[in-house]
């Protein structure tokens, strides 16, 4: 730098607002076509990320019963742990001692990457 103070810029005044606002517009400014948009979204993350849940969900659907589904939420998936919330403490106490075995067998099955349970129970709202 030149050691300079920057020089001070002044604010727009209100005719060049006026000009603007009385020009045509055709189109939107920066528009992007619809099919970019949605090539974006389906190479994004989060698309991954629903995928990925949807194979979890599949899979514990396929291993919990009727009754059982509505209480266990599947919270997060970092490092191949799955972090699965329980609202009912009998319940959690049944899958983590004699289901955790069967739900991650049926886990790997789905082509999840899941390799480890991480159990809590679900705070009372």
């Amino acid at each position: 730098m030149s050691g300079q103070p920057p020089k001070k810029v002044p604010p727009p005044s209100p005719e060049r607002d006026r000009a603007l606002a009385r020009k045509p517009r055709y189109a939107y400014r920066n528009a992007e076509g619809i099919d970019q948009l949605v090539k974006g979204f389906l190479r994004s993350e989060d698309v991954r990320r629903m995928k990925r849940f949807a194979r979890v969900r599949g899979a514990l659907d396929s291993v919990l019963s009727e009754r059982e589904r509505p209480k266990v939420q599947a919270i997060s998936i970092q490092a191949g742990v799955l972090t699965l919330e329980v609202t009912d403490s009998v319940l959690l106490g049944e899958l983590r001692n004699h289901r955790a075995h069967q739900l991650l067998a049926a886990l790997v099955e789905a082509g999840t990457t899941v390799t480890r349970l991480n159990w809590r129970i679900a705070r009372a709202s």
